[in-house]
């Protein structure tokens, strides 16, 4: 057990660990009993002390009992019941302030017998082991402590002036001068402190300041104390006035040479200019501690040595590195006890000296360093664990720069840097400085495709560009066609000592088994980002060991934490975790992980389906039907249903719900949801095209569901590149049900891509398919497609009659929503032919019999559209103010846009410039979030005196919203 007083009170166990003593009352007797330790504490005493003279009448039975818990805290043996009173028992070495007053007698007579070396390291050890500003921080105003604090206080300032005393006996005056300048200003009426100022001021060339310190000095005393300074500063000032030889400092032959073990710097290294500011700024301010993080081959190391080499004129008493091997292939991370016996050894410190314990070695790392511009570079740290023994104490002295693949996010009073991937200009400038910048300049299009193949990572460019300088005879083209093989990219990424897949292997093979299993299952499906819910599917665990093995993944740099509770994984890193999935998982393993992601995407995709809008349950979503019977069938469909009901219910498809039970439709995270998604359903889709069993199901199901959703984000051609990959997946002999939905999808893409002859086959073809499957409602919502198609063909006769044949049959049915739907088209098609009365008839029509936001939406956009050609702007821009307020509710994106930039032009015609503007710019900057418009597209378009219509909205406002 070990006794703290060296600033709070602490007791430690054998172990280190602090032992809790929570009550102030017992603090305070824990507090007199060591002020007096191996020593009889009166209970009188005790008691006076513990309620500070005012005892209640309770107060010997309320101190026996904190005796008793003391007792419980510290062993029965500790405190000793004698008489009337009480003994702590407190061993030798056992108290800090014991083994403080050791060195500090130690250190005195190192300095009267002349090591000054010896003296220096003892002093500082002896004040390093001080934890506050005082002894007994928390309890010295008791008066039975406060003398016990006050000598314990007063031997420090001791122990500082012993240190400074041997820090002038080194010649290190210069670094004094500003910790004695503080000293003196807290104790001015402390002569000898004015005697080291005043030697440190002179011996750096500053007697002027020197003989002002005197001056002061005696000002201070005569007025505070009515005293003149005593002789030893009478003498200073007298042998300053006179320049006396012995006030010289020692000669440089003293000073031990300043170490200089920085590695040499990487003449490749290039770019990083940003940051390598960042972090030699950093390093120029006194004590500064800098971290460094990012994955393996980000360029950590290269650019810590390329910074330290910059900065090293700024640290003239020595620049230290160490490999902490936190991230080495087969060698273990080095200890910190080993690390400080290595910086100590470096500094001078006889190896004998340095203490086994390892608080200890710190303390004496700690005062050694104290005060010293000392640049001490740490590299690859393996955790904050490693590195925090070996920071400096506070206070002005060297500077400390980290690097390791860890967020060393506990070590707050570090500057932290994180350090990602490259731009691609100075990924190819580090590909021309490795590889020769004149082939790089003679292929600048390979060179772009080699790094966009390397995920601009540093250290598969230096791969590529090492792989390049040994093969003169290539060209950059021939390596670029390697690089393009994603099965073996990490084959061609090793050359010599250098390979992408053993920096991988370094993190992966530290993971625990949960960690280590999420990780293969990401490198199975392809997706670049995902949710935690994506990759719970994939390892077939809960949300929450998943959760904590993607924060291991994070930790480890193997994956990335991104916005909106999502990570992306690199593009290499990615390559390698497929690696491992291959090699740990069989095929069966495998198979079944996939599927589980399928269903996962089914099933979110139906729930953002059915929350669009509220009738996309026709329009956008199919079962499987006709599954096969049997087993398998049964199995298909629990799989199914089990899918959809666990990420409905939990949330697991990332859409937020306003109720577990009844799911509302919430259109802004639906549209979020496609953005974030759609890649990674288009990847699934391939999936489930290749998977045996209910692949095709799965496919045919997802390509129904997505197409509404992906239909308000204005993904066109991705709803056509789905349709095309289901359908060729299930053939013409497929259910008839999946190839109607799946045509008329078709031609719905098509048609927004005006592509209308591919769009009127399709939606023929949709028509037939309905017809073929007797399910009305269908073929009625198919014709009245149709119609809209053949409308833009100019073939007006066939249009009406297609819009004839679906209102009979939807009143026949009696589809009231449908009909509306059919009338919006009409509405459409009658302004089209220029009769806009029948036009506005049909869209108010249509109002009267459905309300769903959708239909309301669109119905209000075309009446506004016909109130515009009518020459009435100002109905025409209440109708788009519905129309805009109805596609927010469902989350239709590229329908608001549309309706948001023809509000802005109707604003123009009524003279309100500064409105329309804003509502243009509303417009632009939602076709930027759906990536159909960039930013300088957007720029160029608002930079006009009147913005012309976006392309992406051009198709026409006849044919806007689809409808």
């Amino acid at each position: 057990m070990r006794f703290g007083v060296l600033g709070p009170v602490a007791v430690y166990g054998d172990d280190g660990v602090p032992v809790p003593v929570a009550s102030a009352k017992q603090r305070l007797l824990l507090a007199v009993l060591l002020s007096r330790r191996n020593t009889l504490v009166s209970t009188d005493t005790l008691v006076d002390a513990v309620w500070d003279g005012r005892p209640p009448r309770s107060a010997r039975a309320n101190l026996h009992s904190y005796v008793h818990r003391l007792r419980r805290l510290l062993g029965e043996s500790r405190i000793v019941h004698e008489r009337s009173g009480y003994r702590l028992v407190v061993r030798p070495a056992e108290a800090d302030d014991e083994e403080f007053e050791r060195l500090v007698v130690e250190g005195r007579d190192a300095l009267a017998d002349g090591d000054v070396e010896r003296s220096a390291e003892l002093a500082h050890r002896a004040v390093a082991l001080w934890r506050g500003p005082r002894a007994y921080t928390d309890v010295a105003d008791c008066a039975a402590v406060e003398p016990e604090a006050s000598r314990l206080d007063e031997l420090r300032l001791t122990a500082v002036e012993l240190r400074i005393d041997a820090g002038l006996a080194r010649g290190r005056h210069d670094l004094l001068v500003g910790e004695l300048t503080a000293l003196v200003a807290a104790h001015p009426l402390r002569q000898r402190l004015h005697a080291r100022l005043m030697l440190a001021l002179h011996r750096a060339g500053r007697p002027a300041e020197a003989l002002d310190v005197y001056r002061r000095a005696r000002a201070t005393l005569v007025e505070e104390l009515g005293l003149e300074p005593g002789p030893e500063l009478r003498e200073l000032e007298r042998a300053i006035l006179a320049d006396d030889p012995a006030l010289a400092p020692p000669g440089p032959a003293a000073a031990a040479p300043a170490p200089a073990q920085l590695p040499p710097d990487d003449p490749a290294f290039t770019g990083r200019r940003a940051e390598l500011r960042r972090v030699t700024s950093w390093l120029a301010q006194d004590g500064a501690v800098v971290t460094i993080s990012g994955p393996g081959g980000a360029g950590k190391s290269a650019l810590a040595l390329r910074a330290a080499h910059a900065a090293a004129a700024e640290f003239p008493d020595g620049r230290l590195y160490v490999n902490l091997h936190g991230a080495t292939p087969g060698v273990r991370p080095l200890q910190p006890e080993e690390v400080l016996a290595r910086l100590l050894g470096s500094l001078g410190v006889d190896e004998r000296r340095v203490p086994a314990d390892p608080a200890a070695a710190a303390a004496l790392y700690r005062a050694t360093v104290a005060g010293r511009r000392l640049l001490i570079v740490l590299d690859d740290a393996d955790s904050a664990a490693q590195v925090r023994p070996l920071l400096p104490g506070p206070g002005p002295g060297p500077a400390l720069l980290v690097t390791g693949r860890r967020v060393l996010a506990t070590l707050t009073q570090a500057r932290p840097l994180a350090l990602g991937t490259l731009p691609p200009d100075e990924a190819i400038a580090l590909l021309a400085a490795q590889a020769g910048s004149d082939r790089v300049a003679a292929e600048p299009d390979a060179a772009a495709e080699i790094v966009a193949l390397c995920g601009l990572l540093p250290l598969a460019v230096r791969v590529a560009g090492a792989r390049l300088r040994s093969r003169p005879d290539w060209p950059l083209a021939a390596l670029r066609d390697r690089l393009d093989d994603a099965q073996h990219r990490l084959d061609e990424l090793e050359h010599d000592d250098l390979a992408v897949r053993t920096s991988c292997d370094v993190a992966y093979q530290a993971l625990p088994p949960a960690a280590a299993d999420v990780f293969a299952g990401l490198g199975l499906t392809g997706f670049a980002d995902f949710t935690v819910h994506t990759a719970a599917a994939l390892a077939g665990r809960s949300l929450a060991v998943t959760r904590r093995a993607l924060d291991r993944l994070v930790d480890a740099q193997l994956l990335t934490a991104a916005p909106d509770d999502r990570f992306t994984v690199h593009d290499l890193v990615r390559l390698y975790a497929r690696e491992q999935a291959e090699r740990t998982l069989t095929p069966s393993e495998r198979a079944d992980a996939i599927r589980r992601a399928l269903h996962h995407y089914l099933a979110a995709a139906r729930h953002a389906s059915r929350s669009s809008v509220a009738w996309s349950d026709r329009h956008a979503q199919i079962g499987p039907p006709e599954l096969p019977g049997g087993a398998a069938g049964d199995a298909v469909r629990g799989r199914l249903r089990a899918s959809e009901r666990g990420t409905s219910e939990a949330g697991g498809d990332g859409i937020p719900h306003r109720t577990a039970g009844a799911i509302q439709p919430d259109g802004p995270a639906i549209a979020a949801w496609v953005r974030a998604e759609s890649d990674n359903v288009a990847a699934a889709a391939i999936h489930a095209a290749a998977l045996d069993g209910d692949g095709p199901a799965i496919l045919a199901g997802l390509a129904a569901a997505m197409a509404h959703p992906l239909r308000s984000q204005d993904r066109w051609a991705d709803i056509v590149a789905l349709g095309h990959l289901a359908l060729g997946t299930i053939g013409d002999d497929g259910p008839a049900r999946w190839r109607a939905k799946l045509h008329q999808n078709l031609s719905d893409g098509y048609f927004m891509l005006n592509r209308l002859p591919e769009a009127h086959r399709h939606g023929r073809a949709a028509v037939a398919a309905a017809h073929e499957d007797g399910d009305r409602r269908a073929e009625a919502d198919a014709r009245s497609t149709l119609g809209f198609v053949l409308h833009h063909l100019n073939r007006t006769d066939e249009a009406f009659d297609e819009y004839r044949r679906a209102v009979r049959i939807q009143r026949e049915i009696d589809d009231i929503r449908g009909q509306a739907v059919t009338l919006t088209r009409l509405g459409a098609g009658h302004h089209l032919g220029g009769r806009l009365d029948e036009a506005v008839a049909c869209q108010e029509r249509a109002l009267e019999l459905d309300d769903s936001p959708h239909l309301t939406g669109i119905a209000h956009f075309r009446l506004g559209d016909a109130h515009l050609d009518a020459g009435r702007p100002e109905l025409a821009l209440d109708c788009l103010e519905r129309a805009i307020a109805a596609f927010q509710a469902c989350g239709s994106s590229v329908d608001e846009a549309l309706a948001r930039w023809l509000r802005g032009d109707i604003l123009r015609l009524l003279g309100r410039d500064g409105d329309a503007r804003h509502s243009w710019r509303s417009s632009a900057d939602l076709l930027r979030q759906m990536r159909s418009l960039t930013g300088d597209e957007a720029g160029d378009l608002l930079g006009a005196p009147v913005p012309r219509m976006p392309d992406v909205l051009r198709r026409g406002r006849d044919a806007r919203p689809a409808g």
